[in-house]
């Protein structure tokens, strides 16, 4: 039994007339005859009654259609599920994320994807960038939005933006009231870093020692958050980036450029040579799209400093 035999039964069921159902099929009659008439033999059993007049469904011909039905929706069914597996309609896609891009960045980012693509399930994991890193290596994520990599032979890397790092001190500090500093002012200054496998930590320091000093680090911390809390009770100064400080808005802390802008960059990164599901490309070009058309690069800490802020939509 064939499918299309199925399909030709239905269409001469429906039509109640070989001649139209041949037409609608697009098949010569003669061949929609046999067809049925090998229907019926496989069957062992008349499905039609036929008449130079008429066409009429026997009783075995009206039991065997539902039954027909049923078997192409379910064949239909399958394909679609299938073309949807393959396609952009459903599936699920695991990426990773660096605490202020995840914060500031993903939310508008998933928010417009999941309105594209409401099938396709998007599982976040947010880490620092050498554990997102390893998690890309491992195929534990199928691609992070993190800082330059520190593997990058065995990455594809798309560039996405510039973030702007900006100092960050208490309300009260010396410094507060300064339109930009030299990163060299702050060598007798105690720093609050992020620690663990945040690659900010270990630029910051990077970025210190090329200025010309080691940097006085008094507390690591896990999080963004925990960062700004502790220059909040003035536990110390920090550098972060732009996106950090545009939310929840801060008025016990204070955020400053530097005069020679400190920067760095945010990329897509995936393994060499490892498949990408359909589902997963399809994040990764909305991902590189959103970022394109509705945040803009930070690279003039010049007051008024350019915010890395959503593009707000034309009015009128």
């Amino acid at each position: 039994m064939e499918l299309n035999q199925l399909r030709y039964f239905i269409a001469v069921a429906d039509a109640l007339s070989f001649t139209d159902a041949a037409e609608h099929l697009h098949v010569s009659q003669p061949a929609l005859s046999y067809q049925v008439k090998r229907l019926e033999n496989e069957l062992g059993a008349r499905l039609f009654d036929r008449t130079s007049r008429k066409v009429s469904l026997t009783v075995d011909g009206r039991t065997f259609l539902p039954l027909a039905r049923s078997v192409l929706l379910k064949v239909d069914e399958a394909a679609r599920v299938m073309d949807e597996r393959l396609g952009v309609e459903t599936g699920q896609v695991t990426f990773g994320v660096i605490p202020s891009i995840g914060a500031y960045v993903v939310p508008h980012i998933l928010a417009s994807f999941r309105r594209n693509f409401p099938g396709i399930e998007v599982l976040l994991v947010e880490a620092g960038g050498l554990s997102l890193e390893r998690k890309v290596l491992e195929g534990e994520v199928d691609f992070a939005i993190l800082t330059e990599p520190s593997a990058p032979e065995a990455l594809d890397i798309t560039p996405l933006m510039t973030e702007e790092l900006l100092l960050v001190v208490p309300l009260h500090h010396l410094l507060a009231e300064r339109e930009s500093v030299d990163l060299a002012e702050l060598t007798e200054e105690n720093f609050v870093l992020l620690g663990g496998s945040f690659t900010l930590g270990t630029l910051v320091i990077d970025l210190c020692r090329h200025a010309g000093f080691e940097p006085k680090v008094a507390y690591q911390a896990g999080s963004l958050e925990t960062v700004k809390s502790f220059v909040r009770h003035d536990l110390g100064i920090a550098v972060l980036p732009r996106l950090a400080m545009l939310w929840p808005p801060e008025d016990s802390i204070v955020a400053i450029p530097f005069t020679v802008p400190l920067t760095r960059a945010i990329t897509l990164v995936r393994a060499k040579g490892r498949y990408a599901t359909v589902a997963s490309r399809a994040l990764m070009v909305h991902v590189r799209t959103t970022i394109l058309s509705t945040f803009v690069t930070v690279g003039h800490p010049t007051p008024p400093a350019t915010p890395l802020l959503p593009v707000p939509p034309p009015t009128g």
